[in-house]
């Protein structure tokens, strides 16, 4: 390329190519019906380059001419910025599909229930039995659960011979219970015939979802709020 440092390589690089006559001399433009047929190949993109490489040139201060290599970096990096906004709206795209999925996911466990550090629930009607998970200490002789109604009235006691015991809503007569909230306590005693409580995980029902709050996906959980949605939690059918 010519250098444009001084007044005769301004000149010589705008008869070489600031004219239509030395641009389709050197095959940078092609007829009307040519052009017209590749007008989004590599000589449109050339032709878009001199352009704009000779209004720069119109407009610098001869003493003080523009790099050459200034414009091509320039060209660079316009390039780039293109590429980088064409990546920012696919990226955008799949946010916004991950999100829609992510939404009707969460959406659809409104309803069930979540094994949640407790010791009451509610049981409802349609519910077949309720389960209850605990950790069994390896010095534990035995484990009692009792279980009791709304009135504070003992109405069930089994013996927890595993961490996880399903209640099936029966008394000690074997009748089933009516609807409502119950309380669970579980305890055990060691080889020295010492008692102690047990904690208790019980099913609370979910009853929304927030999607992309502040803490990302939320569950807002019967009796105990909003609780982060993670995999370590238990879900229930």
């Amino acid at each position: 390329m010519a250098n444009i440092s001084d007044n005769n390589g301004l000149r010589g690089l705008i008869s070489q190519y600031g004219t239509d006559g030395a641009k389709s001399k050197a095959g940078i433009e092609k007829p009307d019906s040519v052009a017209e047929k590749d007008a989004t190949g590599g000589l449109a993109d050339k032709n878009v380059f001199l352009k704009l490489y000779i209004e720069q040139l119109k407009g610098q201060d001869p003493t003080a001419p523009q790099d050459t290599n200034d414009m091509v970096s320039q060209m660079s990096q316009f390039s780039s910025l293109e590429k980088l906004s064409s990546i920012s709206d696919q990226l955008k795209n799949m946010t916004t599909s991950l999100t829609s999925n992510q939404a009707l996911g969460a959406s659809s466990l409104v309803g069930k229930s979540l094994m949640m550090k407790a010791d009451k629930t509610t049981v409802t009607e349609s519910q077949e039995d309720v389960a209850l998970r605990t950790v069994l200490p390896e010095g534990a002789k035995s484990a009692t659960l009792k279980i009791y109604d709304a009135n504070d009235q003992l109405v069930r006691t089994a013996k927890l011979d595993t961490g996880q015991f399903d209640w099936d809503k029966k008394d000690d007569a074997g009748n089933v219970l009516p609807p409502g909230e119950y309380r669970f306590a579980a305890s055990m005693v060691n080889d020295k015939g010492e008692v102690s409580a047990l904690t208790t995980q019980l099913p609370s029902r979910i009853q929304g979802v927030t999607i992309n709050g502040a803490d990302g996906t939320v569950l807002n959980v019967e009796n105990h709020g909003k609780v982060k949605l993670t995999n370590e939690l238990e879900i229930l059918g």
